[in-house]
């Protein structure tokens, strides 16, 4: 795919002793996965897909309060995509879909954050976002059935999120954090020609540990454990695709010199 040049530039600026102003601006690409381009069971090749190309702005600002114990913080952004690829629907006789490059997307918000330092081990934080994630423009070489001022598939408007966490340098930690996903929009590819369906919002809650049993000067060996979708909740981010149950995952961690 050639050749590409990404950057990312901020600042910040303060404003006073507890208030801090920020902006960013940043390019992305995402070149064309290996099944998009090559043929599959479920759909035919696409061999002159273009990368996905991205665009993206942020302004905002955090305030402490009560001597930094709690930082709030909130910002706007603008993110504009170029290219995104799209997967589009096959007819008869075979029925196999392929993939589409879109002419232009877009999707913009704010994002609000509170970040809370309990005491010296103990820390919390908690974000909402809301976007509005949307077809922009579309090319007359367009085949797919999106047009401008439809929302982009499986992309939740409202999303949320809160961490709580524990922390005792070179002994454990622990940590539990919740995510929200709100409604989107998802097509329903079991039906000719596929329908509109919106996937429901949906909870989970994940846990997580490490405790370091050896330490040194030079070495450190911990073990882990993680448990994610505590509560074994039963949700979809694909149509008719069941997200992981409960899964839990024992490791093992090892700094050092061998």
């Amino acid at each position: 795919y050639d050749e590409f040049i990404t950057y990312r530039a901020g600042a910040t600026a303060p404003l006073g002793k507890s208030t801090r102003l920020r902006a960013s601006f940043s390019t992305a690409f995402n070149a064309p996965a290996f099944n998009q381009i090559r043929p599959t069971l479920y759909t035919t090749a696409s061999p002159d897909l273009d990368p996905e190309r991205g665009v993206s702005w942020e302004i905002g600002g955090e305030q402490s309060v009560s001597s930094g114990v709690v930082t709030i913080a909130g910002s706007y952004f603008n993110q504009r995509f170029k290219d995104m690829i799209q997967y589009v629907s096959g007819g008869p006789p075979d029925f196999l879909g392929s993939f589409e490059n879109l002419t232009e997307a877009e999707s913009n918000g704010f994002e609000l954050e509170a970040r809370l330092a309990l005491a010296s081990e103990w820390s919390a934080s908690a974000s909402y976002a809301m976007a509005t994630p949307r077809v922009k423009r579309v090319s007359s070489d367009y085949a797919g059935d999106l047009v401008a001022g439809e929302p982009l598939l499986r992309r939740p408007r409202h999303s949320a999120g809160a961490t709580l966490g524990w922390s005792r340098r070179s002994i454990a930690s622990l940590s539990a954090s919740a995510t929200y996903s709100g409604e989107r929009p998802d097509k329903d590819f079991s039906q000719f020609p596929a329908p509109t369906v919106k996937l429901s919002p949906y909870y989970r809650i994940d846990l997580a540990a490490s405790r370091d049993v050896f330490t040194s000067s030079e070495r450190t060996l911990g073990i882990t454990a993680r448990v994610e979708n505590l509560f074994d909740k039963r949700y979809e981010d694909v149509l008719n695709f069941a997200a992981p149950r409960r899964t839990v995952l024992i490791g093992a961690r090892y700094s050092g010199s061998l």
